[in-house]
């Protein structure tokens, strides 16, 4: 991140590193640390505790890995994107393993079929309404 950014901007997680809001989990991926701490377009909070900042990261490294399927000839931007994901005052999304998405472009069913091949024997991939939810172990 640019030093030119003022420090008052920069989350502090529990493993002591400070990242920006709009910092991307990986360097070639396409989710930010926004995604994960920003519900309604309002903060949710910081992860509680070091085991919470690595299931964040965990989950952020597979969501882009289900990504990689189902967007393949699209765009950037044009990507699955987190509804909810760590909401500690909600009891499913209090530890940052379990995210609940749309894709920028794609139908939801579409979105499902493509993917549901792709999951983890100790994961879960549901569907309800317009939106899918993510869940590892």
């Amino acid at each position: 991140m640019s030093k030119n950014i003022d420090k008052k901007y920069f989350y502090q997680l529990p493993s002591g590193i400070a990242v920006h809001p709009c910092r991307l989990f990986f360097r070639d991926g396409t989710l930010m640390w926004k995604h994960a701490l920003i519900s309604n377009n309002e903060f949710t909070s910081l992860p509680l505790n070091q085991a919470h900042e690595a299931h964040i990261i965990k989950t952020a490294q597979r969501l882009e890995e289900l990504n990689t399927w189902v967007s393949q000839e699209l765009d950037p931007w044009q990507c699955l994107m987190p509804v909810v994901w760590y909401h500690p005052e909600l009891d499913d999304f209090d530890q940052g393993i379990k995210v609940k998405f749309k894709h920028t472009l794609l139908d939801s069913d579409y979105v499902y079929k493509t993917l549901k091949d792709h999951i983890m024997q100790h994961e879960d991939l549901t569907q309800s309404f317009n939106e899918l939810t993510f869940t590892r172990c």
